[in-house]
This record gives structure tokens, C-alpha cells and sequence, in this order.
């Protein structure tokens, strides 16, 4: 382990954390180009991280489990309604709230997205170890509340 690697490692947690995310941001950025499909932004990820083929979620409920507000969830839905990437459609009871579900084309738009994401886990599992990897997840996961 030489010096650089040793001040990185007195880095804030923080820094660390913004860093690891930094890259996946821009290796998903630059290989989603590569494969010829238009930028997911964060929001769009929030979005799209939490609905799969066939669910339909409430604006609010893909909040809760993003963890931003109504009004950050909203307008990221509402850009990917303009896009194609989901639908809306009136959900039941009063009073209604909208029902947000995957397009075919937000289907697609995931799943290369998501066969990226696996791509870079592996790149980080051949950096870490397969082991490491799994830690890190699983210490990732128990760490903050839902």
C-alpha cells in the first residue's frame, strides 16, 4: 500500500462514500452513452431503481423508499412520463393518487441500465475481492435506517 493509498484511506467517510458514487455515476454515464441511450440522471435512478416489470408504485410511495420528497419524485415521474419511460394511471380510493409504472421503453432503458450497474460491481469485485465486495454491501445496508 504506497502513501497515496494510505492518505485516501485518512479521508473522510464522507469523501470516500461521494467518491465511490462519483464513479458509478460516470462509468453508468459513459458506458449508457456507449450503448447509445440518453443520460439517467439521479432522480431518474431513484425512479427507476424501484419499480420493476409489472409494479406499480404511488409517487409517494417511490418517495418513502427513495428517500426524497413528493416533490423531488414528482418531477423526476412527470420527466419520465414526458419520456416515455413510465406511465401514470389514477390509482383507487379517495383521493386518488396516480399509479407509476415501467413503459416498455423504460423497461429496456432499465434493464441495459441495470446489466451496467452488475458490470461495475464486477470491475469492483475484481478491485476488492469478491468478499470485500459482499461486506461492503451488506455493512452498506445495515448502516442507515430505511
Amino acid at each position: 500500500m504506497g502513501d497515496a493509498d494510505h492518505d485516501d484511506a485518512n479521508l473522510p467517510l464522507l469523501a470516500l462514500l461521494q467518491r465511490g458514487v462519483r464513479w458509478f455515476s460516470d462509468e453508468l454515464l459513459e458506458r449508457l452513452a456507449a450503448a447509445g441511450v440518453d443520460n439517467i440522471t439521479p432522480a431518474h435512478t431513484a425512479v427507476l431503481a424501484y419499480l420493476d416489470r409489472g409494479t406499480s408504485l404511488s409517487i409517494a410511495e417511490l418517495a418513502r423508499r427513495a428517500g426524497v420528497t413528493r416533490q423531488t419524485m414528482h418531477r423526476a415521474v412527470t420527466q419520465l412520463v414526458d419520456e416515455g419511460l413510465l406511465s401514470s394511471t389514477p390509482g383507487p380510493g379517495f383521493p386518488r393518487s396516480s399509479l407509476i409504472e415501467l413503459t416498455a421503453a423504460g423497461c429496456q432503458r432499465r434493464d441495459i441500465a441495470s446489466g451496467i450497474l452488475r458490470d461495475l460491481e464486477q470491475d469492483l469485485a475484481s478491485q476488492l475481492g469478491t468478499a470485500a465486495l459482499a461486506e461492503l454491501r451488506e455493512s452498506l445496508a445495515r448502516a442507515w435506517p430505511r
